[in-house]
């Protein structure tokens, strides 16, 4: 086991990560390093589901941010467009279909088009993984999120995860 699987793993035990868990916030549904597998709890909505699945890549971790996306676990692949978080209008813009990524200054991939802009919302090598998993929380329980059409199978855990850590 490499250094930054055992940092990620550290990190999953962690009393911040444990606790975000037990106030049924979020919750890590499998590792397959690089990947790790997050539901995250969305907050209540008429025709909303009760959260999301994230897949992260981790190589690099903690030194390098992770890079994210919303996931289909039962297609095991990137979430559609259709079946993202939405406002009234349209697609909320961390969840837009922007490359391979959240469009969010903590992505890996997105964090470039904000220079010089929102420094306390890029990751930094002494953040952990809860970093990640609070702020897709909290976007995920604005008021600007309004709904999703997620099929329940979208929550399915794809088969290459193993059973979580006890976290």
């Amino acid at each position: 086991m490499g250094l930054h699987q055992q940092a990620l793993l550290r990190d999953l035990q962690s009393p911040t990560f444990r606790v975000g868990v037990q106030r049924g916030k979020w919750r890590l549904m499998g590792l397959h390093f690089p990947f790790a597998l997050f539901f995250i709890t969305a907050a209540p909505r008429q025709n909303g589901p009760a959260g999301f699945l994230l897949r992260s890549e981790c190589s690099g971790y903690s030194g390098i941010a992770p890079t994210s996306q919303l996931w289909h676990g039962g297609n095991n692949a990137v979430l559609d467009v259709l079946h993202r978080p939405r406002s009234a209008q349209d697609v909320m813009v961390a969840f837009s279909a922007w490359g391979q990524c959240l469009y969010h200054p903590i992505d890996r991939l997105a964090r470039d088009h904000w220079p010089g802009q929102f420094l306390e919302k890029q990751w930094h090598p002494h953040h952990t993984i809860t970093f990640l998993t609070e702020t897709v929380y909290d976007l995920l329980h604005t008021s600007e999120y309004s709904h999703a059409n997620l099929p329940a199978e979208a929550l399915n855990v794809p088969p290459e995860f193993v059973e979580p850590h006890p976290a």
